[in-house]
């Protein structure tokens, strides 16, 4: 009996507990978000940023979740399918105003700002990109022990928008508005997810396929809502451990000298001047009782990457 017919067996009723057991999972390392990522024609799916397996060609998911609105990415470097992930300088969740945790919001709306001029990015094109998170599960996982595994996908523009080249197969966001109309719901099918061959090589088109079955049902709304899988279609920014202070804020003005005749009760005197010196102040010191501090600004904040587990 070979490894590869032993892995393929379906497990014993008693060791079906829906995944991977936490000694396995913390002698992988893999604490991650799951992510399936679409390029060359390939779905590849990664764990925290590692290649863990791949799918060539049609994938079947059902789609659990998703961003309520799409929303909007910046880079100012130029960005590429092959480059490592960062994190952008200006981004929003619902596609009006710059999140607030934005390193360098470009303007206080989207729809006014600079970066969302045709032209501002490459040839004719906005150099702020619009993008939409969904959560699927995998039809083949279901059944499996892998089970209830949720992965999160990041869709570009190309994917959102454009027409449908087909009656039943369409880009995201009129794929919704195809199913909607019909009166179905997008969590309530199988949806295929393919290349777009007349578009570049990493949007795709969904198609649904048929209705979900009862035991897809029971994982759905069992795991579709949990606060983990609303984090995945959320666009949070991430803190390196060097940079965990807070946004660059406009430091306090210094405190004006007390009126010598004005009589201040010792308690009051002592705790207004520990909040004025700590407010201004990037970390506590026993100096600043002493001598006045000196703005600088916090530079460190390093946005490393994206990730709902972040």
């Amino acid at each position: 009996m070979s490894n590869i017919t032993v892995i393929d067996q379906a497990l014993p009723d008693f060791l079906q507990t829906g995944g991977v057991s936490e000694l396995t999972k913390s002698l992988m390392g893999n604490t991650g978000t799951k992510r399936i990522v679409p390029k060359n024609g390939i779905f590849r799916k990664e764990i925290g940023g590692k290649e863990m397996g791949k799918v060539k060609g049609d994938l079947n998911v059902v789609i659990v979740n998703s961003s309520p609105k799409v929303g909007r990415i910046f880079y100012a470097k130029q960005w590429t399918p092959d480059a490592e992930p960062t994190a952008p300088d200006c981004f929003s969740n619902d596609g009006q105003a710059p999140d607030e945790g934005a390193e360098n919001p470009q303007s206080a709306r989207c729809d006014t700002c600079q970066q969302n001029i045709k032209g501002s990015g490459m040839g004719n094109s906005k150099a702020c990109r619009y993008s939409r998170r969904i959560a699927v599960l995998l039809e083949d996982d279901f059944g499996t022990a892998l089970e209830g595994e949720v992965y999160q996908m990041n869709l570009a523009s190309k994917s959102l928008f454009g027409e449908s080249p087909a009656e039943n197969t369409h880009t995201f966001e009129n794929y919704i508005k195809y199913l909607g109309n019909n009166g179905k719901s997008l969590d309530w099918y199988i949806t295929r997810m393919s290349f777009n061959d007349n578009n570049d090589n990493q949007s795709l088109l969904f198609t649904p396929v048929e209705h979900i079955k009862r035991n897809h049902y029971d994982v759905i709304t069992k795991v579709g809502n949990t606060p983990a899988v609303q984090k995945m279609v959320t666009m949070t920014p991430y803190q390196a451990q060097t940079g965990n202070a807070p946004k660059i804020a406009a430091p306090a003005a210094p405190a004006a000298p007390a009126a010598p005749a004005a009589p201040v009760a010792p308690k009051a005197a002592v705790k207004v001047e520990a909040e004025e010196i700590a407010e201004p102040v990037k970390r506590e010191s026993k100096k600043a009782e002493v001598a006045t501090p000196t703005a600088k600004p916090n530079l460190d904040a390093v946005l490393a990457a994206w990730g709902s587990e972040e």
